[in-house]
């Protein structure tokens, strides 16, 4: 692909980029949607000739992945954002191929993912619920393969999430909120979001970037502290584009179908009150991709990692497997953005110097190095301290992790300026009260 198309965008479509996605892709959509499916169904099941037959049904996930948002087959686009999110779906659909079907061709009936029951008032935090089995008819078994789809680890249905959840999914109440509740928090939640992003356009609009360059934050003269400014601004703006979507939809399903709020818990979980690196990425960070990272570097992992019984077994400790895992998944997870950064447009105003973007390979690389000079410097260096919400154990650690993810984060924002995702028909925001009061320039054309 090598062109966009360029039309007024309503603050639906800014906001929802979905809806420009172009009718000849739904098909392939589609495809990747039903085959999937049927591969979640066929786990209900325990027969030796099933996992040959999710290897089957890998094939229409690619091509279907491969045809909807890589394969640069419907050009031009709307814009850059609606090219990218195909290209996340696309490969998410290839992560999910994977997981399934490839490296599920081993697991055993009880490795599937299973229902546990929410805790109820009178329970105490932490742990997994008891399991809650599908009923095994049909339509309980296409329940399962239905829900198995559902982001994150929550459950469509009441009282209920999966044994893979998060912490936070895992120990919310049984009981929803009521419905007049969650749609009006999650109402609140759009408009705090609404002025968040508006904030943030509005500082980056101040620069006029060159996105000509690889590297359009950090080699273009500007002072540092104002880098890491404009890096907060950036992953902000973009940690509350995705969530916002997520929001809107599950206010949406609670109006219209009376969906139990448990179905859409918080996408992040307070990101910004995380006390250490390893809390950021561990359970504050959106867990949309975590089965499959978790799934496929477990593949990984075991094909380097020899049994105990083996003469050449390796010796590794419990904090020594969980630092060569933080690798591999921080490696998928850069290959999976570079991946689907790789869909977007390119033009002479938003060139893209290569495949392997050195930006994008240091943020994502650099991570697991900050969980290990964490692990193995900060943590015992601090364990000391005073401790309490703002003890000095608690103020070292959350200074340090939040000054990684500010300095990396500026590799990340260069990507995401040089990739034109700040670009005019990219915004998230069509009407600007900020720049309306500042400027009097209150739609943003």
């Amino acid at each position: 692909m090598n062109t966009t198309g360029t039309q007024p965008l309503s603050q639906f479509e800014a906001v929802y980029p979905p809806a420009l996605v172009p009718p000849a892709a739904q098909p392939f959509f589609q495809l990747i949607v039903i085959s999937l499916i049927l591969c979640n169904f066929t786990v209900t099941y325990n027969h030796p000739i099933l996992p040959y037959l999710r290897l089957v049904l890998a094939i229409p996930v690619l091509y279907g992945s491969w045809s909807y948002g890589l394969s640069g087959a419907f050009d031009p686009m709307p814009n850059r954002k609606v090219a990218m999110g195909m290209g996340y779906l696309a490969t998410h659909g290839i992560m999910k191929a994977f997981e399934v079907c490839i490296i599920g061709f081993w697991n055993k009936e009880e490795d599937w993912p299973k229902w546990v029951k929410l805790q109820t008032e009178g329970e105490t935090k932490g742990g997994k619920g008891e399991i809650v089995p599908f009923t095994p008819t049909i339509l309980g078994r296409l329940a399962y393969a239905l829900d198995l789809g559902s982001a994150g680890g929550s459950s469509w249905f009441r009282g209920r999430a999966w044994d893979w959840a998060t912490p936070t999914i895992l120990n919310q109440r049984a009981q929803p909120l009521p419905r007049f509740q969650f749609v009006l928090r999650s109402l609140i939640t759009l408009i705090q979001s609404f002025l968040i992003v508006d904030v943030c356009e509005s500082i980056i609009a101040t620069r006029n970037w060159n996105t000509t360059l690889s590297q359009p934050l950090t080699n273009d003269g500007i002072p540092m502290l104002l880098q890491l400014v404009y890096a907060t601004c950036v992953c902000a703006r973009t940690m509350i584009g995705s969530m916002s979507a997520y929001t809107g939809i599950g206010m949406l399903c609670a109006l219209v179908f009376n969906t139990p709020s448990t179905a859409f818990p918080p996408l992040f979980d307070h990101p910004f009150a995380s006390r250490s690196l390893a809390e950021f990425w561990a359970s504050k960070w959106h867990p949309i991709l975590r089965r499959s990272l978790h799934t496929i570097s477990a593949g990984i992992f075991s094909l380097f990692i020899f049994s105990s019984s083996s003469d050449t077994a390796l010796i590794l400790t419990r904090r020594d497997v969980k630092l060569l895992r933080s690798v591999i998944i921080f490696a998928l997870s850069c290959l999976v953005h570079l991946v689907f950064w790789n869909a977007i447009p390119t033009n002479p105003t938003y060139p893209y110097p290569s495949f392997f973007n050195a930006e994008g390979i240091k943020f994502f690389l650099l991570q697991p190095l900050g969980l290990t000079i964490e692990l193995l410097l900060i943590r015992p260096l601090t364990e000391d301290l005073p401790d309490g919400r703002w003890g000095l154990k608690t103020v070292v650690r959350r200074g340090f992790a939040w000054t990684w993810l500010l300095w990396s984060g500026r590799f990340f924002s260069n990507v995401w300026i040089n990739r034109g995702l700040l670009g005019h028909a990219e915004r998230e925001i069509v009407y600007s009260p900020v720049r309306g009061v500042l400027r009097g320039q209150w739609r943003i054309d």
